[in-house]
This record gives structure tokens, C-alpha cells and sequence, in this order.
């Protein structure tokens, strides 16, 4: 998982108040604006991503890739699925 990723975890779980500025540039409105690399696209594991509130932005034909958001309050759940093999912001210029 990427650093930005665990740090967000890590905040809530420490219950910190202030975000870091590296997470304003990918957290908007409570939600994580991310890319996830998966193991398979099978519809098990699109659908799994889908009962944790994962919004589906854009999914690759090419790649087993997805981009959406998801509640910052769910990241940690989303990092254990065996299916999620990487995880990273979706940082927009």
C-alpha cells in the first residue's frame, strides 16, 4: 500500500485530528480518491469492492486496475481483501 495510503489509516485508527497535507491532495469530502491494483476483476471482486461503498470511477479494459472513491473510514477494511494488491491516490494536478 502506498505511504499515503497507510497514513490516512494510521490517523484514523489514532484517532489524529489533522489530516496531512498529502492527504488533502487526493481526500475530498470524507472520500479517498484512489487507484486500486487487484489480483483479478473478476464481478466476485468488483462486487466486493461495491458493498464497501467503493464509488467506480473508471476501470481499465487493459490493465486489473480501477479507479474510484471510497470513505476514508473504509481503507483499512479494503487493504485486507486478498483480491487488492496495491493501493494508491489518485492525485489530480
Amino acid at each position: 500500500m502506498n505511504p499515503s495510503i497507510a497514513s490516512v489509516i494510521e490517523r484514523l485508527k489514532n484517532k489524529t485530528a489533522s489530516p496531512s497535507a498529502d492527504e488533502a491532495k487526493f481526500v475530498r469530502n470524507g472520500k479517498a480518491e484512489i487507484q486500486i491494483w487487484l489480483t483479478d476483476k473478476s464481478p466476485e471482486t468488483i462486487a466486493q469492492l461495491k458493498e464497501l461503498g467503493f464509488e467506480l470511477v473508471l476501470e481499465p479494459k487493459t490493465a486489473t486496475m480501477v479507479i474510484g472513491r471510497l470513505a476514508i473510514e473504509k481503507l483499512a477494511a479494503l487493504v485486507e481483501l486478498k483480491s487488492v494488491r496495491y493501493v494508491a491516490p489518485m492525485i489530480g494536478n
